[in-house]
């Protein structure tokens, strides 16, 4: 009996044992230490000893220590894990600066917390919304024993540069066009252009006002009072460089609307160059030219006074723009949404004075105040001032009252003389501001005259002419009005 007892007993103490080993055993699976304070090596093998889930969520604490958990709680779905830490990332030092980031982070290493191999210092990047010496990003994972850094170098600045050459009026009369016709109805004027040609070729922007409408022989040439000139001019012009042309003038309707759609049709056939002032359609009038360069780009409008008494049909205002403020407001707003710089071409003034009207002055201010760039006038036939305006934002705008005549067949010296203006655009980008310069403005004066007044074309640089005196007058002129542009023997072009 005592023997079957003992063997009872002991039976008893080895189930027991049993059981709280099995207990013990299941624990490790139902029952989860509390894991507050503990730093996440600690947790790390635990997890990987138990062979757990743990989901981890990250809060900054100015109280636990980085690496530290904060707090523990059950999984909402014990499917999918068996328990959720929140681990402390330390103090918010995302919006210091980069010397009191450094520092902590360094007193981090300094006290054990972290090791310098977990702190990684990326390239710094450019932003336009946080300060230089600001974190871009501050993004500390302690799990995975990291803390990703990068600081600000402030919004980038890109400076972009091109240069730009206008002249006036192209007014092809009948001598000029019958002095450079070859056989038949062909014309080649580049012979006419050779002189210039080394002035405008280097431009990234040429601008000329093609005054006499190229309808081409179809409806038979003609010269004043309606004008009507042969499309080689236009050719010719591209050949040395000129990419932008006004239309607009006080002879876009000398040969009424078929004379504009002819013009059209071999304006379509250009490539690279950009047109305003005169188009057939109102869906071509809708849409801002726009030609860019260097990275800038620039938006050409044109306007003119009027049309010799012509008027533009009502249904059809594309044929010509006539200036209103109205419609230049439109345009002018439509403009800024697609380029960077705005040249208006102006019609305007009063014929062979040299010096600017009331309106011109008036129309001048206005688009100035309206924020464009550059205004290029034409329609005088001689030389005006060229003048820097400050609009009501304390923009500045560059204005050529008129650059005279480029070629044509008028005759005395001051209708004889134009000039070439040359200026840089400057275009500097912070971040997503944009800022554009006109600096350094020159203005060679030329001479375009013939033998006898009729034949034996030429077109030189003033100052290689036998009127190279007159350059003197030109130098007056814009000294004594604004003093804002250097009058030079030949304009230059940067080296680079």
């Amino acid at each position: 009996m005592m023997k079957k007892l003992k063997g009872i007993k002991w039976f008893n103490v080895i189930l027991f044992l049993f059981v709280m080993v099995g207990l013990l055993v299941l624990a490790q699976f139902f029952v989860r230490p509390n894991m507050e304070g503990w730093d996440v090596e600690r947790v790390l093998h635990y997890e990987a000893a138990n062979d757990i889930n743990i989901i981890y969520d990250y809060i900054y604490s100015d109280e636990v220590d980085y690496g530290i958990v904060v707090d523990q709680q059950k999984c909402e779905n014990e499917e999918t894990c068996d328990v959720k830490l929140t681990i402390s990332k330390g103090r918010d030092v995302s919006k210091n600066t980069e010397t009191e980031i450094r520092a902590y982070l360094d007193e981090l290493i300094a006290t054990g917390l972290i090791t310098a191999n977990e702190v990684n210092y990326h390239d710094s990047m450019y932003s336009n919304d946080v300060k230089p010496g600001f974190a871009v990003y501050y993004e500390p994972d302690p799990i995975k024993q990291r803390i990703d850094i990068s600081f600000s170098l402030g919004p980038e600045i890109r400076v972009y540069k091109a240069s730009m050459v206008a002249v006036g009026d192209i007014l092809l009369h009948d001598t000029v066009f019958n002095d450079f016709r070859l056989e038949g109805d062909l014309f080649d004027f580049s012979p006419l252009l050779e002189n210039v040609k080394s002035y405008i070729e280097p431009a990234d922007f040429a601008f000329a006002n093609q005054e006499s409408n190229i309808g081409g022989i179809e409806i038979g040439l003609s010269s004043y009072p309606n004008f009507n000139s042969p499309y080689e001019i236009v050719r010719d012009l591209v050949g040395i460089g000129f990419n932008m042309f006004s239309r607009a003038n006080n002879h876009t309707l000398d040969k009424g609307e078929n004379g504009v759609i002819l013009a059209e049709s071999y304006w379509q056939t250009l490539n690279g160059i950009i047109s305003a002032g005169s188009t057939d359609s109102q869906e071509k009038r809708d849409q801002i030219p726009v030609i860019e360069q260097n990275g800038i780009r620039l938006a050409l409008l044109a306007y003119s006074y009027g049309f010799n008494g012509y008027r533009v049909p009502e249904d059809k205002p594309y044929l010509a723009n006539e200036f209103s403020y109205e419609q230049a407001e439109q345009d002018i707003q439509k403009a800024k949404e697609v380029a960077d710089v705005i040249v208006v071409s102006m019609h305007w003034g009063t014929e062979y004075q040299d010096t600017p009207n009331e309106t011109q002055l008036e129309q001048a201010k206005w688009l100035a105040d309206q924020g464009v760039n550059v205004i290029l006038g034409e329609h005088p036939h001689v030389l005006q001032p060229v003048d820097i305006l400050v609009g009501r934002d304390g923009n500045e705008t560059l204005v050529a009252y008129s650059l005279g005549n480029f070629i044509s067949g008028q005759t005395g010296l001051a209708k004889l003389v134009g000039g070439i203006l040359k200026f840089d655009i400057i275009k500097t980008t912070i971040g997503d501001e944009v800022k554009i310069e006109i600096s350094q403005p020159q203005l060679m004066p030329t001479y375009n005259y013939a033998e006898n007044g009729t034949v034996n074309y030429q077109l030189v640089p003033l100052v290689e002419s036998d009127q190279r005196d007159y350059f003197e007058t030109v130098q007056a002129l814009m000294e004594n009005y604004s003093n804002v542009v250097d009058v030079v023997d030949y304009i230059t072009y940067d080296e680079n």
